[in-house]
């Protein structure tokens, strides 16, 4: 796996600026409104299917995976059926923390309240180790979705579990290196007055996305194509929510004009540093000449003859 790469690809991009500036434009956006609901999930679902089409780009070996910010449809539509699985796959957890919650309720202060502490112990125990296994098993969840975009792919449970034993040793690896990238993010974007976070976050997303890609490169790591079962290859922006087309269609505008704009601003701020450059190169001359002009001066002093001693003129007395 190429780890180290995993870091910088997004700064090979030509356009790198622009696409992370969209990122982190769009990361505001869902946080500001996410108070709405609607706006926080469908900008939560366009993030994600960025982050599934980096996972689609880097398996096939495109030598530019960060991807293009258009077709927001389809990419909402994507994230959307990602977040479904990971639901799914998540049920269990709440399943199992369901009863330490009715129990602790229900007999929190009673003479039997030991039983909701046994019940909480055993039933704690499983959810940590679901939770560690759900954890490990989203790396091959996202590959396996990545590769055909059906919702049945991510719940193929079997082929799931089998490709985590597999490469166990690399997911590991992958997750432990997301965490260290989640918090060096953090921490670079609070130094950069807090705002910052918005697009480290957005980098660290498509870290995460360049690394799940590493791993459905591997050699057998591409997963048989699912038989049988229900089919949702076909849904279509609308068919997840009437309307959505229209509503990205101008945020994508707006997010197009505002990288223009950036980038006309960006333009402006190298001609400035130019002629800063050009006006500083020039007044460093003037100052050499200046210095050279002072040393010769110096030295005309330093070469002139020394003068002669001569007896003081003689002062007579007033008749």
């Amino acid at each position: 796996m190429e780890i180290g790469k995993s870091f910088t690809f997004v700064f090979e991009d030509k356009k790198w600026l622009e696409k992370v500036l969209v990122g982190g434009l769009v990361v505001l956006a869902t946080v500001l409104f996410s108070w709405t609901i609607i706006i926080g999930i469908l900008g939560s679902a366009l993030l994600t299917g960025y982050m599934i089409q980096v996972v689609r780009n880097v398996r096939r070996g495109d030598p530019q995976p960060l991807p293009e910010w258009n077709a927001w449809g389809e990419k909402i539509v994507s994230g959307i059926k990602y977040l479904v699985i990971l639901l799914i796959w998540s049920l269990p957890l709440f399943i199992l923390w369901l009863p330490i919650g009715i129990l602790s309720a229900v007999l929190g202060n009673s003479d039997a309240s030991w039983i909701a502490g046994v019940v909480s112990v055993c039933f704690g125990c499983l959810a940590v180790v679901y939770g560690i296994f759900f954890a490990l098993a989203t790396v091959p969840i996202t590959v396996r979705f990545a590769e055909t975009d059906a919702i049945s792919s991510g719940l193929a449970f079997g082929e799931i579990f089998a490709f985590t034993k597999k490469h166990i040793g690399d997911i590991i690896i992958i997750l432990l290196v997301i965490w260290a990238v989640e918090i060096f993010a953090s921490f670079v974007g609070l130094l950069l007055c807090g705002i910052g976070v918005l697009f480290t976050g957005f980098w660290a997303l498509v870290v995460q996305g360049y690394l799940y890609g590493q791993v459905g490169r591997h050699p057998g790591a591409a997963l048989t194509p699912m038989t049988g079962g229900p089919s949702y290859d076909d849904l279509s922006p609308n068919s997840i929510m009437p309307g959505i087309g229209e509503i990205a269609a101008p945020v994508q505008d707006t997010a197009a004009a505002a990288s223009t704009q950036v980038q006309e601003l960006a333009s402006g701020v190298t001609a400035a540093t130019d002629d800063v450059q050009s006006g500083a190169t020039q007044a460093l001359d003037d100052v050499q000449d200046l210095a050279s002009s002072v040393q010769e001066s110096a030295a005309d002093v330093l070469d002139a003859p020394a003068p002669t001693d001569a007896p003081p003129p003689e002062i007579k007395p007033e008749a």
